[in-house]
Formats: structure tokens, sequence, C-alpha cells
């Protein structure tokens, strides 16, 4: 794990259910998982390695777009789109991360996880532990399927699982959604890990190249 590397494109989505990391994308858009929705966020980026008590505030979601395919009763097209209230001043704290330039497959490649935890004596709402793991895009049929809100959900193409490998299982809180990047492109949205993806662990993830065509969609008709 490395905390040395900052990245500067993470966005904290707070809320009582469950909080949730968005990656900026666009000035005023975030993408997101579609499982963090709830009709209250608090959005804060931080402009601290150290955490969100430094934080860019006075953020608030104009419009938030869930990907139409998406159901609860299923982890596909778990993506949603969220339009910020103002564009962000771009600085060294606050850069944009790059959508992949092509679908090809990345399997065997090494990629980065970025999020953010908690320390174990830290039980405050907010995390205070940003961190980055090197992992391993795996073929879908080392991960063929993982039980999520108790009951089983195939892997489809517009998924992937990556880690650094696939035996260890580790107990820890981060925040959910976290984004992977692949040669420094954001390829997935974690939709959901049975461990804990900061330390290694295998998490599922939403095939971003498959939704480029959505995403840009959504964003220049809004």
């Amino acid at each position: 794990m490395d905390s040395k590397t900052v990245p500067t494109f993470l966005v904290f989505l707070n809320s009582e259910y469950e909080p949730c990391l968005g990656t900026l994308i666009h000035k005023q858009w975030v993408l997101t998982a579609a499982h963090c929705f709830l009709p209250f966020l608090e959005i804060n980026i931080a402009d601290s390695k150290e955490s969100f008590q430094n934080k860019i505030g006075n953020l608030r979601p104009m419009l938030t777009v869930q990907h139409p395919d998406f159901s609860w009763d299923s982890a596909e097209h778990d993506l949603m789109l969220i339009k910020l209230n103002h564009p962000q001043k771009l600085n060294d704290q606050v850069k944009l991360v790059v959508l992949p330039n092509t679908t090809d497959d990345r399997r065997g490649e090494k990629c980065t996880v970025s999020g953010w935890g908690w320390e174990w004596k830290n039980s405050n709402t907010e995390p205070d532990m940003q961190l980055n793991q090197t992992v391993f895009w795996f073929p879908n049929d080392d991960c063929k399927e993982s039980p999520v809100r108790e009951f089983p959900v195939k892997i489809t193409e517009n998924m992937f699982c990556a880690g650094s490998s696939l035996e260890s299982t580790h107990t820890c809180k981060e925040l959910a959604a976290a984004p992977i990047l692949c040669q420094n492109q954001l390829h997935g949205i974690l939709s959901w890990s049975a461990g804990c993806i900061l330390r290694g662990d295998i998490g599922y993830y939403t095939r971003v190249s498959h939704y480029t065509d959505w995403i840009h969609k959504v964003i220049h008709s809004n």
C-alpha cells in the first residue's frame, strides 16, 4: 500500500447510510456507483492528504443520473453521474481523471485502486487515511461469482475483477465505489467486495470503457 501519492480526483459523498467515493471526471461532474444513490448527499473534496477535515466545501448535487439499466437486484450497470452545483477550479489539489479511450481487455495488467479508509482508533464519520493499492486485473473466469447482499451475483462482460491475490480476505472499514486506474485511465468503479480492496482483496468493478458513450451523452445534454 502506498499513501504518498495522493489522487487529486477523489470526492467524498457522505450520507447517513453508506458514505461513498466519487471520481471527478469533469469540472462539474462526478462518477460513482449507482448503489450510492441517496436523496441527500454531502459532497466534499479533500484539500489535504491527511484527512477530509480540510476540505473544499459548499458543494451540492444539482442532478443525479443513475444508469437507466441499473436495478437493485443486480450489480450490473452500477454507475451514476452527479452534477455539482458549480464547476471546480482545477489546480494542484483538484484535477480530473481521464476516461478510457479503448475497450481493450486489460487482463494481467497492473492497476491502482485509490480510496479512503478509517484507522481502527477512529470513530469519526469521516475517513482519515488515504491509500493506493497496486492490483492485477484478473480474468473474469477466476472470479465467477461472489455472494453479495445474501445472493449470488454473476460477473458479466460489463464488469471485471481485480486484486493482489485471489486468496486473501481482510477486514477493514473503507469507502465504497473506489476508482481503479490502469495506464492512468479510469477503467473501473468498485461495485462490491467481500474483503478489503485497499489491502489487495478482490474487488468487482463496473467496466467504465463500456459506458463512455452514455457518460458523454449525459454530460453534454445536461
